[in-house]
């Protein structure tokens, strides 16, 4: 499901710096926002070699490798249940026009939405 997390070993941080890392993830390099890393994660500033944990959600749409994929109808449950996630944040959001963190829960949920809706795309084009 788009909420398990997807777990890297042997990751190495290549640079830093207040907005997140890049790292050597196999022979890519990788931006990481500093927020985007979840629980598990060992690895944070140059140097660190180790654990590099994701929300799966994230890895889909920045088109990292993933050892499996959702299935058709795991895709098309997620995207459902994203929408509805968008739909509950802008409401909130609109009816909370100064919450910052109304605002950052709308844009968590929109990311999200882009996301599985890239993955659909590029699913749909190789057919």
């Amino acid at each position: 499901m788009p909420e398990t997390p997807v777990v890297y070993d042997d990751v190495e941080v290549l640079e830093h710096d207040d907005l997140g890392f890049t790292c050597r993830l196999g022979t890519a390099r990788v931006f990481i926002g500093k927020y985007v890393p979840i629980n598990g994660t060992t690895i944070r500033r140059k140097g660190d070699r180790g654990r590099l944990t994701l929300p799966r959600w994230f890895v889909e749409q920045e088109g990292l490798p993933l050892d499996d994929h959702l299935s058709d109808a795991q895709l098309e449950d997620w995207q459902a249940r994203v929408r509805l996630k968008v739909a509950a944040a802008q409401e909130y959001a609109d009816a909370h026009p100064g919450n910052a963190k109304a605002r950052q829960a709308l844009d968590r949920a929109t990311n999200e939405l882009a996301a599985a809706m890239l993955l659909r795309g590029r699913r749909q084009g190789r057919r």
